[in-house]
């Protein structure tokens, strides 16, 4: 996993990190427990070929738009975040995660 830390993040202003393709572009230093999710994040993208976590992510976070009628509500409730959220402080969980684990949170 690649870290690029810089001012300006590709598609999020308001973010503090943001994976792209397995590389992390940050606006500055990161916590293990956000390391952790973004690298849990990273082996979802592995499982689906990048272009397809892409496209799952991004239709799922119109589907909970329309479910929720809310961005952040949305975005906290697709099933790759869900993952990484409920796992990030557990900094072993990359290790002892199972293939499309976030299929579970659909």
């Amino acid at each position: 996993m690649r870290i690029i830390n810089n001012r300006i993040i590709p598609f999020g202003k308001n973010f503090l990190a943001i994976n792209l393709f397995g590389t992390i572009f940050t606006k500055g230093h990161l916590s293990p427990r956000v390391l952790n999710h973004e690298y849990i994040h990273t082996l979802q993208q592995r499982e689906l070929l990048f272009l397809g976590f892409y496209l799952w992510y991004l239709g799922e976070w119109l589907f909970r738009l329309i479910q929720y009628r809310d961005p952040l509500q949305a975005y906290r409730n697709i099933s790759f975040e869900r993952e990484a959220y409920e796992n990030d402080s557990n900094l072993d969980y990359p290790k002892l995660r199972k293939r499309y684990s976030w299929w579970k949170n659909l």
